[in-house]
């Protein structure tokens, strides 16, 4: 230990490493453990935990100067609080020798830049519990205090502190052993190195010691989705501190203290294997605190997605007509769907695990793979393994046998019969196969001779087919017995099955993709054997070829021709296809552009110097050149076209363009800039109307500048050079005494030019408006009724449309000329006037002078009917008609809305009134003189009503108690009452075991029937309603109870509980109808809530819209406004007048 070790950014020893440097003398050591994740700085580290000091410690009698372990984290230990009583006890060691030891480093990087251990006095006062002054600071929380702006005191400023403080101490606290002074004067002198050390770790105690600060603010962490994230994900990890504001966060992988990122959110896009790890994040902030406590970590552990894996059923080479079984298997998880895919598409070809080829033909070969989705996490799985599909074709050599009978000359193959035999057979069997199969015929030989026959062989070579040998067996009998029946066919034998390969297009592009838009692309298409291919080409998954010959030429390439491109082979003889080539994908850029930029920008005017700029972004070497119009000959070179003293000549069309000796050798051309070069603009004045101007006209005259903009425009009149107004449009509102003059506008604006020239003058002249002239027939004042007619009229000019006004209103409320009031009325009373409207100018004409119009009402008809009581039929009715002003007036009598008079005089009779004479009556006067009619009377309307019986039938029984009878009386009252205005007649009857009828309609007094009613005493007793409504039909409602044969019969019955003879309901209610009697239900109480007392009171009533409930007698009232409207009954039978 005589060299002094240097710890920034180096691992300290480990313990094995530091025993082996520890000495056993009484000399103090400073060890350090084993650095554990990550590197972290050691410089001005922590001191060890008192198990690691424990190990570390020398027996000698020296102090030690012990600290706690540094936790998970990266806390920050700037102004760290000692360790508590409790602890300094444990680390206190019984020997006297002192050590400066240092614990393990724990997860994280923590920084301890700066930090010093607590001085030997300092250890001290933590240890003694004497009274003694300390210079202690607060245990700091889970937070890291801040010290910005404080300075750490010089290497001599603490030495001076430190013997002023040990010295106070040794004042203060005697019964201390003077060993720890000269302990530390023992360490200033024995081991020289470690005063730097010592200091710093003394300056950052006494900070700490001295500042008291609150817990930081906590960063808390969130991610999303939860770990496990699958290979491919986005993770999105938030940070939030909810205390305070301003925040700036940091995100930190692991134990670097270098930031990954910064921000609230910290998103992985795409996640991978190498974002597996430990993150967290922290707050910083530049008022104080300055920074927050670190959020805790959160490990993230990508995982691969699971594998499809894809295999193929047969695995050896598929043949053409073959079936070929894909399956498709994930090992892990479950829901899985699955999908199958062929290069290059990624449209699916097939859904589910397994994918099934019938048939296996040219074109299901290519590049296959699967994969799987699903609803949960992970979506996706990730893609099988590529499947190369080759399916070739195949040959079949076949040997049939056929037997023949015996015939020595066939014994010789030579002979003529075995030369026939053959030929036909041959003939049969080729066409045969080579119609359904496609065969070729080889030869043929002699199998064998045995008694009594000839097996002749005939050999047959198939092309793509699985031959069944059954039913080859049974074409070729039925079709050699139809050409020689004398042969007979033999079980077939399968001789050989032969494969040929398949002939390749080999496929090849000149130039190398990309290509550039414009250039010329060469496709060659080459099989090498054998001959006389003719070549097509495909585009895509088209089967429609695109081109043919083994050459494919794309002449100037455009964005239409990127894609996908193979050629294969056809023939005439076999084989009839190659194999297709592989597949080019021809990608076509875009040449660079060229960029044009211009200073200052068009138009420029005469005499100005413009400067135009080409630039082109990508690639490098490029050449300019600069063009006006269509002309290909370049008028400059260079970046830059500078243009000195603008004139006429140099207006046009400018473009550049680059060029360059490598691919590509020319850019796009540049956007084509025209440049004019104008005179100032020109103010262009126009005034509409156009002059001579009308009085009351409004003139509107704009100053237009075609070119530029920001222009600021002023009117001047004559030859002033004050304007008059601004603004690109001036109005004027022409007066008799507006003087006639010139007017001219000019432009100004900030930009150049700063000015346009003036505009030409306009000379404005103002003339009077024709005049309206009105006249009126008859004149004022005019009687409602009259026709009146209003004519207007002007003299000049012609093309006039007129309108009418009333009062000051600007609505017209006629058009014409002529405006024609047809029986004029009270609401015409006004001034009228006139004026005219046309398309020409002037448009309108000065209005008319105003008429006014006095309507006077005409003299009112007064109407008187006698009587003015009820009509009843057959009375006599009288009408008189009276006008009181003016005279010789005739008098006209209608009826309803008829204009053909029903009678004339002042007076009108109906003797005997029916039902046809209701409706409605008026009359009118007639004269020869103005006003030749009166107003109408007022309408008088007749109603002739037939008489309406009412009869009440109310529950005297056992149940209803005496109050609740008197309620009932009083509701049959009030109904009586409410009805008693009306042609009516009423009677009272009351049951219970027996029925009474009190009052017949012939015992009825209009006067004293209240005094009937009141008189009426409960009888009590059982609920006979059915017999009761029987006895009231059959005694009350009839001509000797004085019920009146043409009247309306009505009969209302009150209940309050069901009856003994419901069953009797039947044969009541027939007999009540054949009375024509119309009846309604009261059900009162609670009774009635049950269905089948609901239906009693359905089977009472005449129909269900006739039956009323009420809870209680008190609620009886609650119904009588319902039951009046239900009755109908009409609402006078007087006479009634509108």
């Amino acid at each position: 230990m005589g060299d002094r070790p240097e710890f920034s950014g180096e691992s300290p020893p480990s313990e094995s490493e530091s025993n082996k440097q520890r000495s056993p003398s009484p000399a103090p050591s400073l060890d350090s453990d084993d650095s554990k994740d990550g590197a972290p700085d050691f410089s001005g580290e922590s001191p060890p935990s008192e198990s690691e000091s424990n190990k570390q410690r020398s027996p000698s009698p020296a102090p030690g100067l012990d600290s706690d372990h540094s936790k998970d984290g990266a806390p920050d230990f700037s102004g760290e609080s000692p360790p508590s009583e409790s602890e300094s006890n444990k680390q206190r060691s019984p020997s006297p020798a002192p050590s400066l030891d240092s614990d393990d480093s724990k997860d994280g990087a923590p920084d301890f830049s700066g930090e010093s251990p607590p001085s030997e006095s300092e250890s001290n006062k933590q240890r003694s519990p004497s009274p003694a002054p300390s210079l202690d600071s607060d245990d700091s929380k889970d937070g890291a205090p801040d010290f910005s702006g404080e300075s750490p005191p010089s290497e001599s400023d603490v030495e001076t502190r430190l013997t002023e403080h040990k010295t106070h101490e040794i004042e203060q606290k005697p019964q201390v052993s003077p060993a720890k002074v000269s302990s530390l004067q023992w360490s200033k002198s024995g081991i020289a190195w470690m005063v730097p050390i010592v200091l710093a770790v003394l300056v950052a105690l006494y900070a700490g010691f001295y500042h008291h600060s609150e817990e930081l603010p906590l960063a808390t962490l969130t991610v999303e989705p939860q770990s496990p994230v699958f290979v491919g994900e986005t993770v999105t990890l938030k940070c939030v501190i909810e205390s305070l504001s301003d925040w700036t966060y940091k995100w930190y992988e692991g134990s670097s203290s270098v930031p990954v990122s910064e921000g609230n959110t910290f998103t992985i896009r795409g996640a991978t294997e190498s974002h597996k790890g430990q993150y967290w994040c922290q707050g910083e902030r530049r008022d104080r605190p300055t920074s927050s406590q670190p959020s805790g970590k959160t490990t993230l552990d990508i995982k691969e997605l699971p594998l499809a894996t894809l295999t193929v059923e047969p695995q050896s080479s598929v043949f053409i007509g073959e079936t070929v079984t894909l399956n498709c298997v994930i090992e892990s998880l479950s829901g899985w769907t699955y999908k199958w895919y062929k290069e290059p598409s990624r449209t699916p070809v097939s859904e589910g695990n397994t994918f099934t080829i019938i048939a296996a033909a040219e074109f299901h070969k290519g590049q296959y793979w699967c994969q799987g989705e699903r609803r949960d996490r992970p979506t996706s799985s990730q893609r099988s393994g590529i499947l190369a599909l080759d399916v070739k074709e195949q040959e079949i050599n076949m040997e049939i046998s056929l037997q023949q009978p015996f015939i020595p000359e066939l014994a010789n193959t030579s002979s003529t019969r075995f030369k026939n035999l053959t030929a036909d057979v041959s003939t049969v069997l080729n066409k045969m196969y080579s119609e359904k199969f496609g065969s070729q015929f080889l030869g043929t030989h002699i199998n064998s001779i045995r008694p009594g026959s000839v097996v002749v062989d005939f050999v047959l070579l198939f092309k793509n087919i699985f031959l069944d040998t059954k039913n080859v067996t049974s074409i070729l009998k039925e079709a050699v017995a139809e050409n020689r029946p004398d042969v007979s066919v033999l079980p077939i034998k399968l001789n050989s099955i032969v494969h040929k390969p398949w002939p390749l297009a080999t496929l090849t592009v000149e130039p190398q993709s990309p290509v550039f838009t414009g250039e010329t692309v060469t496709l060659k298409c080459v099989i090498e054997y054998p001959s006389n291919w003719a070549y097509k080409w495909y585009e895509g998954s088209s089967r429609t070829p695109v081109s043919e010959g083994n050459t494919f030429t794309i002449n100037g390439a455009t964005e239409s021709h990127k894609g996908q491109y193979w050629c294969r082979g056809e023939r005439k003889d076999r084989p009839t296809l190659s194999q297709p080539s592989r597949v080019l994908t021809l990608y076509v850029k875009e040449l660079p552009l060229a960029t044009l930029t211009v200073e200052p920008q068009s138009p420029v005017f005469i005499g100005e110097t413009v400067t135009l700029n080409c630039v082109i972004e990508s690639l490098s070497g490029w050449t300019y050149k600069w063009y006006k119009g269509s002309s290909r000959t370049a008028v400059s070179e260079g970046n830059t076209l500078t243009i000195i003293g603008a004139a006429e000549s140099h207006k046009g069309q400018y473009w550049c363009q680059g060029q360059r000796r490598d691919r590509p050798t020319s850019s796009q051309p540049s956007r084509i800039l025209t440049l004019d070069v104008k005179e100032l603009p020109l103010a262009t004045l126009t005034v509409e109307p156009q002059s001579p101007v009308f009085t009351g006209e409004t003139v509107t005259l704009k100053c237009v500048i075609e070119s530029l903009s920001g222009w600021t425009y002023k009117w001047y009149e004559g030859s002033s050079s004050v304007p008059v107004s601004e603004g690109n449009t001036f109005i004027i509102i022409a007066a008799a005494e507006s003087p006639k003059g010139q007017y001219w506008c000019q432009g100004e604006r900030r930009d150049r030019p700063t000015s346009s020239q003036p505009s030409g003058k306009t000379t404005l002249d103002v003339k009077e408006l024709p005049l309206a002239t009105l006249t009126i027939e008859p004149q004022s004042p005019v009687f409602t009724g009259e026709t009146v007619t209003l004519k207007c009229v002007i003299e000049s000019l012609s093309d006039w449309t007129y309108k009418w006004y009333e009062g000051s209103s600007s609505v017209p409320v006629s058009e014409g000329n002529t405006f024609i009031i047809i029986a004029a009325a009270e609401s015409h009373k006004g001034q009228y006037w006139c004026q005219g409207e046309r398309r020409d100018r002037p448009t309108s004409s000065q209005p008319s002078g105003k008429t006014t119009l006095d309507v006077k009402e005409l003299p009112l008809a007064t109407l008187t009917v006698e009587p003015q009581s009820s009509v009843l039929t057959g009375e006599t009715v009288t009408l008189k008609c009276v006008i009181e002003s003016l005279s010789d007036w005739t008098y006209k009598w209608y009826k309803g809305p008829s204009r053909t008079p029903v009678s004339q005089g002042n007076t009108f009779t109906i003797k005997g009134a029916t039902e046809s004479h209701k409706g409605q009556y008026w009359c009118q006067g007639e004269r020869r003189d103005r006003p030749t009619s009166s107003q109408p009377s007022r309408e008088t309307t007749l109603d002739v009503k037939e008489p309406a019986d009412i009869a009440f039938l109310m529950d005297g029984s056992w149940s209803v108690n005496p109050e609740q009878f008197l309620d009932m009386k009083t509701f049959v009252k009030d109904v009586t009452r409410s009805l008693l205005k009306f042609n009516t007649a009423f009677a009272f009857a009351q049951y219970s075991t027996e029925t009474s009828i009190h009052v017949t309609f012939h015992q009825f007094q209009r006067t004293g029937w209240e005094n009937q009613l009141d008189s009426i005493k409960q009888i009590a007793g059982d609920t006979y309603t059915a017999d009761a409504v029987r006895t009231v039909v059959k005694d009350l409602f009839d001509s000797s109870a004085g019920a009146r044969p043409d009247a309306h019969r009505i009969l209302i019955v009150l209940t309050d509980g069901q009856s003994f003879d419901a069953p009797r309901y039947p044969s009541v209610t027939a007999l009540a109808d054949e009375k024509h009697i119309t009846r309604y239900a009261i059900g009162i109480g609670s009774a009635f809530n049950s269905k089948s007392a609901q239906d009693e009171l359905r089977s009472i009533a005449s129909s269900p819209d006739h039956v009323f409930r009420v809870d209680n007698f008190e609620a009886l009232s609650n119904i009588i406004s319902r039951l009046k409207k239900s009755i109908k009954m009409p609402v006078s039978s007087r006479w009634t007048q509108t």
